[in-house]
């Protein structure tokens, strides 16, 4: 008896973890009715397949998936994995039952970063090791905002966190074979 009732608690215990499948869709709605989907890596725009991306890069259950209508566009941001760079966002532009890719930007949170009251995003990749103990690789940064329906880099937000996290701002981060990025000067507060 004692052994049957372990069965049974062990059946009870583990069939929630048997029925939970990661999902592979997401749905949407914008405020002008159309009807976004993305299934196993297929974009949907009011039932009309207009984009196809590799499934396995697409992270379904990551919170930056979303749709922000803006201007009267509709852009929609999907999470990708990018390994071994940090992941990325793919933002789309969705019009006329289509999705346009319009580019890409490391992965972060859409929001209003420097109180400006427009919504950015954006970031850098992580930093990688100078073999050099008073030098680093400079690490620069893009953002991007989003104001009156259109998608711009945000120089002035880009500019004030490279010189927070490089203690200077290149507009040429590039070293003299065109790879990123120049070696500069490791001072006292900036990462190693």
């Amino acid at each position: 008896m004692l052994q049957r009732l372990s069965y049974c608690l062990l059946l009870l215990i583990s069939l929630p973890a048997l029925a939970q499948k990661a999902t592979e869709n997401l749905h949407f709605t914008s405020s002008k009715q159309q009807l976004i989907a993305v299934y196993k890596g297929t974009i949907f725009v009011n039932g009309n397949k207009t984009y196809q991306l590799s499934p396995d890069k697409i992270v379904y259950n990551s919170r930056r998936n979303r749709l922000i209508e803006d201007g009267g566009n509709v852009f929609l941001f999907l999470e990708v994995t990018a390994a071994p760079n940090k992941n990325r966002l793919i933002v789309f532009g969705i019009n006329n039952s289509i999705a346009d890719s319009l580019l890409t930007a490391v992965a972060s949170d859409v929001k209003d970063y420097d109180h400006d009251g427009q919504l950015e995003f954006g970031g850098s990749e992580a930093p990688k090791p100078h073999p050099s103990a008073d030098s680093i690789y400079y690490l620069p940064s893009r953002f991007y905002e989003i104001k009156k329906g259109r998608i711009n880099v945000d120089a002035e937000y880009t500019e004030k966190i490279d010189k927070k996290v490089n203690g200077v701002y290149l507009a040429d981060p590039l070293d003299s074979n065109g790879n990123c990025c120049k070696a500069i000067p490791k001072t006292k507060g900036r990462p190693k």
